[in-house]
């Protein structure tokens, strides 16, 4: 879809993040770029300052693909003065990350104004979430489109998802596509990447959604209290909206979301609080929950006493990620019965307690946890499942946040029979200064290390008996593993599924 703005429309819709420097304000804009590789002629070349290459490194490649603008840090404009020779408008910014959502929004026409946008942030839940307000929505004849972890989705299209929130440009464009092609409300995984890099500044939210806060992303994250505020963000920014319908969704279970709860009454909107533990606006009567291997159900206590919720995924979780999605529903003005369908019509959610089923009376749920939090209430669950027993299989990132390993370690070990350590996406780290990481967190408990994820997954099929469940944990949906570098195949689904045939046949 080919879009053309003058740059002072784009500079006048940007508001003061850009600013000419030099060059004709009335050239013509086609594209924006931050990717210098990318450039055509007629784009605007965004330098971002990113943490492994530097954008205004790339200019000058920028300048001879043809880009006819270029927007730059103002503390460095005396670093390239000669650009504006060239016949190039030169613009300068006091946050380049900013201006690129800024200008992006400008060029492809502040999209999230024409069509209702949710936003769900936090550590856990977020993909479970945006599965369930998707059919939803769906249930209620509205044509949703999602971006998320799993992949952006609408209209029948699935883009692999690089990033859970992408760079603002790609969003921005991604926005465009979906309202041009009919879709009618958004639903947005929020990162808190995403947040503190400016990918989502220019997004106008109806809702802002928040599930808990756990340890992860240390890496990126100077402290936890950086981490929350990040998070926090977007609360902030649904309040600077000019939206009519607006609300804040948020887990009173959640210390942190408390803390959400408590500023409230500082939002110009309703924020409206779920929870298990009871006291939310939205909870459960708590005798009422009933957790198996086919599915949850729970009738609601507050504020809509004894309506059925039945679902057809498992894991106890699901319970606080399905009041989180009734509640957001119905503050979106969905009718109740169409909640209690949509919430019933969702059978699967990739790589969250994702079922493989074995004709030997064993289970095997393949989970996307990968924080110490989000293992253990994934172990929690699997155990209230009765299991003879649990075996769990899981490794951790490497080049990510070192500091989760040992609670891993120690979660998976207290909560299992029997624990095989493996390996993720060891990406450029040793797979066993990994696992010497982990292993540091467990006190006791029986366990192996077996660094090659395929026979770790092959070791407790083999060993599994009637009535255990096995649970492979960390990568879920994902259907590729990273070592030295190297992506290759790899989906924890198949291999479990390849390996119950192999025992099936004999």
């Amino acid at each position: 879809m080919q879009t053309e703005r003058r740059l002072s429309d784009i500079l006048d819709a940007a508001g003061g993040d850009v600013r000419l420097a030099g060059g004709d304000a009335a050239t013509m804009i086609s594209a924006v770029e931050y990717n210098s590789a990318k450039v055509t002629p007629g784009s605007l070349f965004v330098a971002v300052e990113g943490f492994q290459s530097d954008g205004h490194l790339y200019l000058g490649d920028a300048v001879r693909r043809g880009a006819s603008a270029v927007v730059l840090s103002g503390a460095r404009m005396g670093e390239f003065g000669e650009l504006g020779k060239n016949g190039v408008a030169v613009l300068a910014a006091d946050n380049t990350r900013r201006a690129l959502s800024s200008v992006s929004a400008a060029l492809y026409g502040h999209p999230s104004r024409n069509i209702p946008v949710i936003g769900i942030t936090g550590t856990n839940g977020k993909t479970s979430i945006t599965y369930m307000l998707e059919s939803i929505f769906r249930a209620n004849g509205m044509n949703p489109g999602v971006i998320g972890t799993v992949n952006y989705r609408w209209n029948g299209n699935e883009i692999p998802a690089p990033n859970t929130t992408p760079e603002s440009k790609d969003l921005q464009m991604m926005l465009r596509d979906m309202v041009a092609g009919g879709v009618d409300i958004a639903i947005m995984e929020v990162s808190s990447h995403g947040l503190k890099l400016n990918r989502v500044d220019h997004i106008e939210y109806n809702m802002g959604v928040f599930t808990n806060l756990t340890r992860d992303h240390m890496d990126f994250h100077t402290t936890f209290e950086d981490y929350f505020e990040s998070k926090r963000r977007l609360f902030s920014l649904v309040a600077s909206t000019s939206k009519s319908l607006r609300a804040g969704i948020v887990n009173a279970d959640d210390p942190y979301g408390r803390r959400i709860l408590a500023d409230g009454g500082g939002y110009p909107y309703p924020v409206i609080s779920f929870g298990v533990d009871g006291g939310a606006g939205y909870h459960p009567d708590a005798r009422s929950v009933n957790n198996s291997i086919d599915g949850i159900s729970y009738v609601l206590e507050s504020p809509l006493p004894g309506v059925l919720v039945k679902l057809n995924v498992s894991g106890k979780f699901h319970v606080s990620n399905s009041l989180c999605a009734f509640a957001a529903a119905h503050a979106m003005g969905v009718p109740v019965e169409i909640i209690q369908k949509g919430l019933g019509d969702v059978h699967t959610i990739p790589g969250r307690f994702d079922r493989v089923r074995s004709k030997l009376g064993f289970s095997v749920i393949v989970d996307y946890a990968h924080t110490d939090d989000a293992l253990s209430k994934l172990l929690q669950s699997a155990r209230e499942l009765n299991p003879a027993r649990l075996i769990t299989i899981f490794g951790c990132g490497g080049n990510r946040d070192t500091t989760k390993r040992p609670l891993m370690g120690e979660a998976a070990a207290s909560l299992s029979d029997f624990t095989i350590v493996t390996s993720d996406n060891p990406r450029n780290e040793n797979p066993d200064d990994i696992i010497r990481d982990i292993l540091a967190g467990i006190k006791g408990g029986d366990y192996v290390t077996e660094p090659d994820r395929e026979k770790a997954i092959e070791m407790a099929v083999g060993m599994a008996a009637k009535g255990d469940i096995i649970v492979i944990a960390g990568k879920g949906h994902e259907d590729y593993q990273i070592i030295r570098g190297e992506k290759r195949h790899f989906d924890d689904r198949e291999l479990a599924r390849k390996y119950i045939l192999r025992r099936e046949r004999g």
